[in-house]
């Protein structure tokens, strides 16, 4: 009897702290694709952008962003993140700004470092249930702002 107890104990064990990490797995995305803003369902008190392409792939941990800009100037700048999901720092070329990505849970995290510290954004990339739309919420943590950017992206 007592065997009995110490598997089922066991087995029960197993099946609580091996089940959240298969779930926790199954949650991240798959945010490969061409993604194209949708100006007139996203907010922008902060970045004024008449246009944005991002082009995503994944493989392996590691993470290739493409991003084609155009401002509300009429100016357009390319952007390159080539970096792991581990949360590692990465060089943006462009910019040469510091980068980091991870997963927390089914979103994406971005934390981008600009000027030694004094300019730093968080972004947040999350798929719609539908998997159509990819959501961008960006951030300014240094300096603090309250005003948050939320854009939507449609998959191509």
């Amino acid at each position: 009897m007592r065997t009995f107890w110490g598997c089922a104990s066991a087995i029960l064990a197993c099946g609580l702290f091996c089940v959240p990490a298969d779930a926790q797995e199954d949650a991240k995305p798959d945010l490969t694709g061409t993604w194209q803003l949708d100006a007139a369902k996203s907010e922008m008190p902060v970045n004024k952008l008449a246009g944005l392409t991002m082009l995503i792939s994944e493989k392996d941990g590691k993470i290739n962003i493409n991003e084609d800009e155009k401002l509300a100037d009429g100016k357009e700048r390319k952007i390159t993140y080539t970096c792991t999901t581990d949360g590692r720092e990465c060089e943006v070329p462009e910019t040469k700004a510091k980068a980091s990505f991870w997963y927390n849970g089914p979103m994406l995290v971005r934390m981008e470092t600009q000027h030694n510290g004094s300019n730093v954004t968080r972004e947040r990339l999350k798929l719609s249930p539908d998997l159509k739309s990819l959501n961008v919420e960006i951030s300014s943590l240094v300096p603090l702002s309250d005003k948050t950017d939320k854009l939507v992206l449609l998959k191509q």
